[in-house]
């Protein structure tokens, strides 16, 4: 569950969003960089994703880099040279620690070098978790569906305390967990799909995250405490006995992973829009193109009982 939680790989079109800025030379002379995938938290070693940029004229795959050196360092000390996965099977290829668990407040940096690259360096740490006061379900009301079936329409209410006088960042997952009955009626499947929601929610402040879930930054909300309301619906067989359960992630996330995941996500939104404004991707790796930026986590589950 934690490793599903808290993967880091991320889509291989997000790597090629990096090449769409403006080159700085004619584009028959374009040089690649390396591009760096990198967030980090707690609970797992850290993990980096080595691929190399594309041209804007070059539309095919992502091509990944499997003979990079890639080294995290603290205080000018070096913590550990991490290894690459095992890449059969077709793998997306990854850098990983063996021995390190990074820590809150901690400053790390990544230092990654491949042959025919400049070398990259990037620095971030993971801020301080901010706990869940409570998740709930709320105005829960149940309506005929098709045939069979029930929708179940309903708030699920997030409530959190912000700290004063901080700037703090959130990235909020929301994930629907059930369990399936196979049809010899013994064997259950636990089937778990984040969230994704539509770019009607976002703000100044709120961003609608590509990859499910959504950003918020605390600017108008310092120091309160906070309800956010999140309608959901849900349809489910009717007469159905296992119980859905919600699960709430609360991600307090270092200001490199939000303005990262809130800029994709923007251009995102406006690739259909050929007369919105143009979206500046944020980028923290020197030399190169993408984003190491480290996070912390809360998480509580509340049941869906049917009706």
């Amino acid at each position: 569950m934690k490793k599903h939680l808290n993967g880091i790989v991320l889509m291989g079109f997000l790597l090629q969003l990096f090449a769409c800025e403006k080159p700085q030379l004619p584009l028959e002379n374009y040089t690649p960089s390396l591009v760096v995938i990198s967030n980090f938290n707690t609970l797992d070693g850290i993990r980096v994703q080595v691929s190399k940029s594309q041209s804007p004229l070059d539309n095919g795959p992502t091509e990944y880099i499997n003979y990079a050196t890639v080294e995290i360092w603290e205080s000018g000390l070096l913590l550990e040279k991490l290894y690459l996965n095992d890449t059969r099977e077709l793998k997306t290829p990854f850098y990983t620690s063996e021995l390190l668990k990074p820590r809150i407040g901690v400053d790390y940096t990544v230092k990654v070098s491949a042959k025919g690259f400049r070398s990259v360096t990037a620095t971030s740490r993971i801020p301080e978790s901010v706990n869940l006061d409570s998740v709930k379900i709320e105005k829960l009301s149940a309506v005929p569906d098709d045939p069979g079936y029930v929708r179940y329409n309903f708030d699920l209410s997030i409530y959190f305390t912000d700290p004063r006088l901080e700037r703090n960042f959130y990235h909020v997952n929301v994930f629907q967990k059930n369990v399936v009955v196979q049809k010899d009626g013994v064997e259950q499947v636990e089937q778990i799909k984040k969230l994704t929601f539509s770019s009607g929610i976002n703000s100044n402040y709120i961003v609608a995250n590509y990859d499910g879930g959504f950003l918020i930054e605390d600017k108008p909300i310092d120091g309160n405490a906070i309800r956010i309301p999140v309608p959901i619906s849900i349809r489910m067989p009717a007469g159905v006995q296992n119980l859905d359960e919600m699960i709430v992630e609360l991600r307090s996330v270092s200001e490199e992973y939000y303005l990262f995941h809130s800029t994709v996500s923007r251009q995102q939104n406006n690739s259909d829009q050929p007369f919105s404004d143009p979206v500046v991707l944020f980028n923290n790796i020197r030399n190169g193109q993408g984003v190491f930026a480290g996070y912390s986590q809360a998480e509580k589950i509340v049941s869906l009982k049917p009706q």
